[in-house]
This record gives C-alpha cells, structure tokens and sequence, in this order.
C-alpha cells in the first residue's frame, strides 16, 4: 500500500508545471512526453500523458502515466498511471491505472516511441 501512495503522489506531483511535448496522435488520443522527468536509472522511466480527444465513458479528458523501459532485453511497462476529469493533466483524480506488465515497444507506434525516448541514451552508452 505504501508504494501505491507514492506512486501516486510521484504520478501527480507537477502535473500543471510538466513541459509537454507532443510525441504521437491517433484517431483517439494525443500522446505527450515530459523529456524533464526521465531518468537514467537502470531501467530508465519518463511521464507520458494521454490527452483523449472525447472525454471517456467515465468523463476523463486525459491520464498521467509513468513508463519503464529495460533497454537491455528491448522491454516497457506501463508501471502505474492516473485519469484525471480535465485536460492536460489537470483536474480531479478520477481513477488508478494499474501496470500490464512487460511489452514489446514494437507491439504499438507509441510504445516504441516511449521506448526510444528512454533508452536512446542508453543504446549509445552500451
């Protein structure tokens, strides 16, 4: 339980001073990277947030995610995330998201553009 209290404060903490960039966009949702909140860890992580474009069944209009990467084995995970009521990751806290565990980036386009974001460092330092 402690962990899902800090992550969630992690998830949360500057979510209206973030500096979003713009990484991908489908028919449903923008995809925006925060570059200030990556890391070099081990397995390196990074905030991305959804911008949905028609606010869910629920009424979210975005979600804060946190990714990891193992760019050793070529892996990502989606390690825990929230769905916030406005845009931008902004507004009232409506929902958890939960990790999937371990993915293959090649899986989807924003995955591996996820997964390069992080590991691009990586991949040159090796």
């Amino acid at each position: 339980m402690k962990v899902l209290v800090s992550m969630f404060f992690l998830l949360t903490a500057g979510l209206a001073c973030a500096e979003w960039t713009a990484l991908h966009e489908d028919n449903d949702i923008i995809y925006f990277i925060d570059l200030s909140t990556k890391n070099t860890a081990q397995r390196p992580r990074i905030s991305v947030l959804r911008e949905f474009k028609q606010a869910t069944v629920n009424g979210d209009q975005s979600a804060k995610i946190l990714y990891e990467a193992d760019c050793e084995k070529n892996l990502l995970r989606l390690m825990s995330g929230v769905y916030l009521k406005k845009s931008m990751g902004n507004g009232e806290v409506s929902g958890m998201i939960n990790s999937n565990g371990w993915m293959q980036p090649a899986a989807r386009p924003i995955l591996q553009k996820i997964y390069t974001a992080l590991c691009a460092v990586s991949d040159s330092a090796n």
